[in-house]
């Protein structure tokens, strides 16, 4: 019978599901806004530092509207690609943009696929509303090969205390108001909330380690406000 805190994680968990339910016919347009058109660069620099083959089999994770997985496409277009989301709303979108690309719904705590099936993993800007991170990270690991990697985009609090100060008048005060004159209010209040309990770089290096991978390594971007986690099976 699962205890106080797997049940306060799930309840966790499906908030998170619906609230992306209810943002996906917004989350393009605002990601564009609200990262000041710099998301896609990230994405492009993350895929090259996952170091990906045209051959791969790569399962891009909490693909949402499917931005990631068209990059990948672009930068590797003989690979092979899958997505998967827990958002049927946002695999809804991503069908729209890329009708052959084979979706599924999935919960990274509880991946619906086999052992050692891919060789790459991606998941950008979806690691935060991961509830269980060591439980997704175990996941993460048991689908892909050995000697597989996976590639974790992720926004994350600047630990410089100057650049902290700027980012959280962002995140927190900001960030909200754009989002609710847009979209909901709720979601970009909840996230600056998920970056300011994102691991800090020793503690998430622990749990990668702790997951059982090697290899790893971590790139930052505009002053530790993104950063990129590679690390192999």
């Amino acid at each position: 019978m699962p205890n106080n805190e797997n049940i306060t994680n799930e309840e966790k968990s499906k908030n998170i599901q619906s609230m992306f339910d209810n943002i996906a016919d917004k989350y393009d347009f605002l990601n564009g806004v609200l990262s000041f058109a710099m998301d896609d660069k990230w994405r492009k620099k993350a895929i090259q530092l996952a170091e990906i083959n045209d051959n791969h089999k790569v399962l891009d994770l909490a693909c949402g509207t499917g931005d990631m997985i068209i990059e990948i496409k672009k930068q590797h277009p003989l690979c092979h690609v899958f997505g998967g989301d827990f958002s049927i709303n946002m695999l809804h979108h991503c069908r729209e943009k890329i009708p052959a690309c084979p979706l599924s719904a999935a919960d990274a705590h509880n991946l619906p696929f086999k052992d050692n099936s891919f060789d790459r993993l991606t998941i950008a800007f979806g690691f935060r509303n991961v509830t269980n991170k060591l439980k997704g990270l175990s996941e993460f690991r048991r689908v892909i090969k050995p000697g597989g990697k996976v590639c974790i985009l992720e926004l994350t609090k600047p630990e410089n205390s100057f650049t902290g100060f700027f980012y959280k008048l962002y995140f927190m005060y900001i960030l909200p108001v754009i989002g609710g004159i847009f979209s909901s209010k709720k979601a970009y209040k909840y996230l600056p909330e998920s970056v300011y309990h994102f691991p800090k770089r020793k503690e998430y290096r622990q749990l990668i380690e702790d997951a059982g991978f090697k290899n790893i390594t971590f790139k930052s971007l505009v002053f530790g406000a993104v950063t990129i986690a590679v690390m192999e099976k």
